[in-house]
């Protein structure tokens, strides 16, 4: 094995006979240096930019989500529910009420999801408004997405006479008085903007005021929003909470709530994978030239060592072990520089966002490290292995 690694060490650096050998080995080294270069940071810069899109994503969205499998309201009284208050990994729980109605300013109407929201609600998500206040708990107050409120018109923001919410009533047996909505006039506080589908479809209300136009107990709610403490695994909160709660109540994480973002995300991470491997095993043909010339410059040496007694595995172990070297020192040096650059932009960012003063969200990740790791010391291995047989026909012609 020493013999092996002293040789293997000699043909990787040491200076050649011939300079375009030595040259060939230094460029394969580089090149994959730059592919793993390449390859780690178009990792950070995904993961950053899935982070940074999920932040918006998930704006309103809590960390555990709760809502009843039987019916569109729950009592949030109900015994069972104590489990969520007083799971030790739980911090806040919040009650929201949902209903879609059709809200009405002067002479033009939207549909929206009217969110009926807690004073706890604040405290349970991230998201903020981006122009305006959030809606006071006792108040008669709107924070609308911007969409919705470009389909009323941007004057509806702020207007004395507010916006008019609209809900059926129900049908009565009596014909007289009979009123096919009830009306509730509330002011456009806040708006805020996300996404083009829950701008457009989204707006949050204080709860008291929804609960009243709907005629409903200040008991009853449709789902629960939970925020978990920091570091905590929220699948494995969400899996004892689904366990303590029974079949009566269903409980998602975010992830759970949107299962199609989360399939979409993890099929481009791992399309851009694949794309990337691509490059370092096109990367990696340069190793093999360098081996395969360097066999061809040491022919006679081959030769010799194979007739003093050295046996054919020992010699393609030594051509095994340059393939490796090359393609870990090259790569290693890519990686630090990489590494580097990645840390140098989440703590002094140096570029930013084209038109904007954001700057360009990056991720130091695990998932990169082992990734990269894997996929190019794998690659490495295998292409190394494969050239290093040339060894069993230099020595048999």
């Amino acid at each position: 094995m020493r013999f092996t690694r002293l040789l293997a060490l000699r043909y990787t650096f040491g200076l050649r006979k011939k300079v375009a050998v030595t040259l060939i080995s230094r460029f394969a080294a580089f090149v994959v240096g730059v592919s793993v270069f390449a390859f780690f940071i178009v990792l950070s810069v995904f993961g950053g930019l899935r982070q940074f899109g999920l932040e918006f994503t998930h704006a309103f969205d809590p960390d555990i989500y709760i809502e009843s499998t039987s019916s569109e309201l729950f009592d949030i009284n109900d015994s069972a529910l104590k489990a969520v208050h007083q799971h030790p990994d739980v911090e806040v729980v919040s009650a929201a009420l949902s209903q879609e109605m059709m809200l009405r300013f002067k002479d033009r109407t939207a549909f929206a999801n009217i969110i009926g929201v807690d004073s706890l609600f604040s405290k349970v998500v991230a998201g903020e408004t981006m122009v305006g206040e959030w809606v006071s708990p006792d108040a008669y107050d709107l924070v609308l997405g911007i969409g919705v409120l470009s389909q009323l018109d941007g004057a509806a923001y702020d207007h004395p006479e507010g916006v008019t919410l609209l809900v059926p009533n129900p049908k009565s047996k009596s014909v007289l008085n009979q009123q096919p909505f009830r009306a509730q006039t509330a002011l456009v506080r806040g708006v805020f903007q996300l996404g083009e589908t829950v701008d457009e479809t989204t707006a949050f209300a204080p709860l008291a005021m929804v609960r009243q136009l709907l005629r409903i107990s200040h008991e009853n709610t449709s789902a629960l929003y939970v925020k978990l403490a920091s570091q905590v695994n929220d699948q494995k909160v969400q899996e004892s909470l689904q366990q303590a709660l029974g079949s009566n109540y269903r409980v998602l994480t975010k992830a759970g709530r949107n299962p199609a973002l989360y399939k979409m995300l993890q099929t481009e991470r791992v399309a851009v994978i694949g794309i990337l491997s691509l490059v370092v095993l096109i990367a990696l043909f340069n190793v093999v030239g360098a081996i395969i010339m360097t066999v061809l410059e040491k022919k006679e040496n081959i030769k010799t060592l194979y007739q003093l007694g050295a046996p054919v595995t020992a010699l393609q172990r030594v051509f095994f072990s340059q393939g490796v070297l090359l393609s870990g020192v090259g790569g290693g040096i890519g990686f630090l520089v990489a590494l580097v650059l990645v840390v140098l932009q989440k703590t002094t960012p140096f570029v930013q966002i084209p038109g904007s003063y954001l700057a360009y969200p990056v991720a130091l990740e695990w998932s990169a490290f082992w990734t990269v790791l894997l996929v190019v010391g794998g690659l490495s291995t295998l292409v190394s292995w494969l050239t290093a047989k040339v060894v069993k026909g230099v020595v048999r012609d």
